[in-house]
């Protein structure tokens, strides 16, 4: 009996371990409620949880039709310890509402203590509305380059007042692709961009319907079933959305970035027949000099310290940048 209890014991104790959570990520506040004209600011907040954070990135999505990015700057979660920390992107899109921001230490060894990686701050241009606050393409990785499964925890800004869930849930296409592969029954693709957009590329089992014919074709679509929106970059996209829930639809996903941010992850196909390769005759190869007249190899010139801390450094971040920017696919 003794042993049949430390063997449940240790079998428990041992899920346990295997269920701790990894690295998180967060916005914070989680909840925001504006009025149009204010500003406010948000923090990405990471917590290691343990793990020694080395560098990260992610990828922030919102409502450009409320909020207008102004700013981003860098914190001190990767610097806390007095290491140098280096951007190796931070950039803000107002037209699609997309935010990108990466990050990188210098040092020997990671972060395990939680802090601010970025600030952004808004303004809030929208008379009333609710806007998601995503986080994607998150990548928290140590200095080895291994990559944490990491917890998710994005945001809302609610203008004017507006109180309740959204009736459009944007979801990044990490989240459209896993939706897709777990019930493709269930739902439906809907692009909407222009016949010729679609011909040249579009994602695999997609209906079109172009956004200005979309009211007049509604009935062509199951309101039963969950419809997820995609056009180039998203801004055509949350407007059908919008158009799909005023008449009626009660399950539409508006997928952020749209297939341009699907193509970093994820295969496209094409209705066009491609273009026959050009067939190029090849040159006679030109002849070598003759040994008297080619030039004697030099010996590679030694750097000196300060070069070669320079060269080593630079190694080092171009390495941490390839880390960084690299996508998972699912």
């Amino acid at each position: 009996m003794g042993l049949v209890f430390f063997v449940l014991l240790n079998l428990a104790f041992s899920s346990l371990v295997q269920a701790a959570p990894g690295p998180s990520i967060s916005v914070s506040p989680a909840s925001v409620e504006v009025s149009q004209g204010e500003t406010f600011t948000i923090e990405i907040v990471v917590d290691p949880k343990g793990e020694e954070i080395y560098a990260a990135q992610y990828d922030l999505y919102f409502d450009p039709n409320l909020l207008n990015a102004t700013s981003q700057t860098k914190g001190t979660f990767l610097s806390q310890d007095g290491t140098n920390a280096i951007e190796v992107i931070n950039k803000i899109n107002n037209t699609i509402g997309k935010i990108e921001y990466g990050e990188t230490r210098t040092a020997e060894r990671g972060i395990s203590d939680s802090g601010v990686l970025a600030s952004i701050s808004f303004e809030v241009i929208g008379t009333s509305g609710t806007s998601d606050l995503t986080l994607g393409d998150v990548i928290l990785s140590d200095i080895n380059g291994k990559v944490f499964e990491s917890e998710i925890g994005g945001g809302t800004c609610t203008v004017g007042g507006v109180t309740g869930e959204p009736a459009v849930i944007d979801i990044t296409v990490e989240k459209a692709h896993e939706m897709l592969e777990e019930e493709p029954e269930e739902i439906i693709l809907l692009d909407v961009r222009t016949k010729k957009e679609y011909d040249s590329e579009h994602i695999p089992e997609a209906k079109l319907i172009p956004l200005p014919e979309l009211g007049n074709r509604i009935g062509e679509l199951d309101k039963s079933k969950k419809i997820i929106v995609y056009c180039k970059t998203g801004s055509r996209s949350r407007t059908a959305s919008e158009i799909l829930v005023q008449h009626g639809f009660e399950h539409v996903y508006n997928m952020l970035g749209g297939i341009e941010e699907w193509k970093i992850y994820f295969p496209v196909t094409s209705l066009l027949t491609p273009t026959p390769p050009i067939t190029v005759t090849p040159s006679p190869p030109a002849l070598s000099p003759p040994p008297s007249l080619t030039p004697a190899a030099s010996p590679a010139a030694s750097p000196t310290s300060g070069f070669g801390a320079i060269t080593a450094t630079i190694g080092l971040l171009a390495m941490s940048y390839f880390i960084i920017k690299r996508k998972r696919r699912r």
